[in-house]
């Protein structure tokens, strides 16, 4: 998963004025609830002196190579976040990191605002994944996660950890709830899609298998309406 920064354009954050985007903010919240899988062994969000620390652990449905090849297709990361419109790959100054950028566009009724985020990925070992925020070029004071993609047969055991620090303006105690909202909200999404993409890729790969592959085309699979 790549982290969202909230990116400044001119004097503001947002395309909308500063008061209707802590509204749409707000709004956006309300209209996204919160649903639970049977697969998730762990899921939690806390939040101490503005810095939110997010830990999930889930079985996907897939295995693991495909599974790592979704998370890792950093240029295709809209597959498994449909808001981002621009992904590039920018220079890291180390063979061993990949340094990745994407804006991502969100409105919700008349309201709008912009969301960047730019990271340093290195793989530590196989199937070990660190992202480290890079201030300078973000809207966070500090930012970082792990993934863990652990084989498991045919399934695939993800542990997830991450932190960030915004710097855009939380409003105390609501804003802090509904953050946390936000963020379980938007793992589970994404982690459904990355194991629909990750499916997908597999059914392609099992051109053998043309029984196998037309019970799967019948079923409409479509990644883009996954969520959680």
């Amino acid at each position: 998963m790549s982290w969202p920064l909230w990116h400044s354009r001119g004097s503001s954050p947002f395309r909308c004025s500063s008061r209707n985007a802590v509204i749409a903010f707000i709004v956006l919240f309300h209209l996204t609830p919160i649903s639970q899988a049977d697969d998730i062994a762990e899921f939690s969000v806390t939040e101490n002196d503005g810095e939110y620390r997010l830990r999930i652990v889930e079985v996907l449905d897939a295995p693991a190579d495909y599974v790592y090849h979704v998370i890792t297709d950093y240029t295709r990361a809209y597959r498994i976040n449909p808001a981002i419109t621009e992904v590039e790959i920018l220079p890291s100054g180390e063979d061993a990191v990949t340094r990745v950028r994407n804006h991502s566009e969100h409105r919700v009724g008349p309201f709008c605002f912009d969301i960047d985020w730019v990271g340093d990925i290195t793989e530590l070992e196989p199937g070990y994944l660190r992202v480290v925020t890079v201030p300078e070029h973000s809207s966070f004071e500090s930012g970082s996660a792990y993934w863990r993609i652990q084989s498991e047969g045919q399934h695939t055991r993800v542990i997830h950890e991450s932190t960030l620090k915004p710097k855009f303006f939380v409003p105390p105690v609501v804003g802090e709830l509904l953050m946390k909202k936000y963020l379980l909200e938007d793992t589970l999404a994404t982690f459904n899609r990355i194991e629909c993409n990750a499916m997908i890729m597999l059914e392609r790969d099992m051109e053998n298998d043309t029984n196998y592959l037309k019970t799967l085309s019948n079923s409409g699979m479509d990644c883009s309406n996954a969520s959680g």
